[in-house]
C-alpha cells in the first residue's frame, strides 16, 4: 500500500495548496479577505468535475489501480483490500483538516463544504480504479485457473508437467489427499460457490471450482484427516453432489469421472460421498448392465397388476433399504408378518431371486435403484 500513500501525500500537497487563503498580515484583520473567499466559491462551484479533471492526479489513480491488481495477484480477499485502502486514504482527510486551521470561524463553513466534497471524490474515484484493478486481475487469473485444471483433467497421470503446472498455479500441493466434488446444476450458481469459497479460504484451505455448463467440478485439498471437508460444502444440499477422494493431484481426474458418473445415477439432492451411492454409480456406469438388471427384476413383475406390484416393492424395497428380520420389516410397513412372507416368497417365484441370499439381494437392490433413476427422469 506504500505506492499509494505516497501518492495521497503528493495529492493533499496539491490539494491543500490550492485551497490555502492568504495568511493575514500583523495589522491586518484576523477574518479571512474577501479575495480568499472568493477563491473558495468557484472551486466549490465545480464540485466533482473540477476536482476529478484537475486535482485528483493520474498517478493517484494509477497506483489505485496497481494496488488492486497486486492484492488480487495475491489472492487477498476483495473485502479486506477495501478495507485497508479506505484506512489509507485518511492521510488525505488529515491533511485537509490540518489546512482548515489556517482560516477563521466565518471562512471554515465554505472550506469544510468544498473539503467534504474532496474527499468524497478522492475516495471514490480512487477506490472505483482499486477495485477494476482487482476485477480486471481477478478475470485474469481466473480465466488462467481454469485453464490449468482443464489439462489437469485432461492429462492427469499421463503428463506429470500439467499435474506440476495445476499444482503450482492452483496453489496445490502435488501429493496429498484431495476431495473431488461434482454437482448437477440446472444453471450456474456462482452465490452458493462464492460461499463454500470464502468458507475454505477463511480456514486457510487450497481449493479450486470450475463451472462446466450446468455441472460444477471442484477440487479441495484436505489439510489432515480429522478436517470435514463435507461441512464446507452445506450449501450445495439442494443439489445432487458427489464427493470422491483422490490420493495425490494426478488422480484428481479419475475421482472426478467417478464422481460424474455417480451424479449421473443419482436423483436425491444433497452432498453425499460416493461410498453412500456406489449402487447409484454401478447403475449409471453401463446402461447395458443396468438395463439387464433392471430387465430380470421388473420384467416377471409385469403380470401383476399395479396394486400387487405396489404391495410387493414395498415389502422387497424395505427389505433392501433397512434389512433386518422379518419381524424388523412387519414393524416398519405396519403388515403382518405373514403378509411379508408371502410377498417375499412370492417375489422370488417371479423372479428367481432369494433376498435371502446376498447376491441375489444385490442385484435386486441395483435394480430396484435403476428403477428409482427411470422413474424420477421419466
Amino acid at each position: 500500500m506504500s505506492t499509494a500513500i505516497i501518492n495521497l501525500e503528493e495529492t493533499a500537497s496539491i490539494t491543500t495548496s490550492g485551497l490555502r487563503p492568504p495568511r493575514a498580515s500583523a495589522t491586518s484583520s484576523p477574518r479571512v479577505s474577501e479575495g480568499a473567499r472568493v477563491r473558495l466559491a468557484p472551486r466549490r462551484d465545480a464540485r466533482s468535475s473540477r476536482w476529478s479533471a484537475t486535482l485528483c492526479p493520474q498517478a493517484l489513480l494509477t497506483a489505485a489501480l496497481d494496488v488492486g491488481t497486486i492484492r488480487a495477484q495475491q489472492h487477498v480477499p476483495l473485502p479486506t483490500v477495501l478495507h485497508s485502502f479506505r484506512i489509507d486514504l485518511r492521510t488525505l482527510w488529515d491533511a485537509l483538516i490540518a489546512e482548515g486551521r489556517y482560516l477563521d470561524l466565518a471562512a471554515r463553513t465554505d472550506f469544510l463544504e468544498l473539503l467534504s466534497v474532496i474527499v468524497w471524490e478522492t475516495v471514490e474515484t480512487s477506490t472505483e480504479e482499486m477495485v477494476r484493478g482487482y476485477q480486471v486481475a481477478q478475470g485474469g487469473l481466473e480465466e488462467i485457473r481454469a485453464e490449468a485444471f482443464d489439462q489437469l483433467l485432461i492429462d492427469g497421470a499421463a503428463n506429470h508437467v500439467a499435474v506440476d503446472n495445476a499444482a503450482q498455479i492452483l496453489g496445490l500441493p502435488v501429493s496429498g489427499t484431495f476431495l473431488c466434488p461434482v454437482g448437477d446444476f440446472g444453471v450456474p450458481q456462482p452465490e452458493l460457490i462464492g460461499g463454500c469459497a470464502h468458507r475454505l479460504s477463511s480456514s486457510g484451505i487450497a481449493h479450486h471450482f470450475g463451472w462446466y455448463g450446468h455441472e460444477l467440478r471442484a477440487i479441495v485439498h484436505r489439510p489432515n484427516t480429522r478436517t470435514n471437508l463435507i461441512d464446507y460444502l452445506v450449501a450445495l444440499e439442494d443439489h445432487v453432489c458427489t464427493v470422491v477422494d483422490a490420493e495425490g493431484l494426478a488422480h484428481v481426474p479419475g475421482a472426478i469421472r467417478l464422481a460424474r458418473t455417480t451424479v449421473e445415477g443419482r436423483v436425491t439432492p444433497g452432498v453425499r460421498h460416493v461410498r453412500e451411492t456406489w449402487l447409484h454409480t454401478i447403475a449409471a456406469g453401463n446402461a447395458e448392465v443396468a438395463d439387464a438388471v433392471h430387465k430380470a427384476v421388473f420384467g416377471p413383475l409385469q403380470m401383476l397388476s399395479e396394486y400387487e406390484r405396489t404391495a410387493l416393492l414395498e415389502t422387497v424395497g424395505d427389505l433392501v433399504a433397512y434389512g433386518g428380520t422379518i419381524a424388523n420389516i412387519a414393524e416398519r410397513t405396519h403388515r403382518h408378518r405373514n403378509t411379508v412372507r408371502r410377498r417375499l416368497r412370492d417375489f422370488t417365484t417371479l423372479t428367481g431371486l432369494d433376498v435371502t441370499s446376498t447376491s441375489d439381494l444385490a442385484v435386486t437392490a441395483l435394480a430396484l435403484t435403476v428403477e428409482q433413476r427411470r422413474s424420477h427422469s421419466g
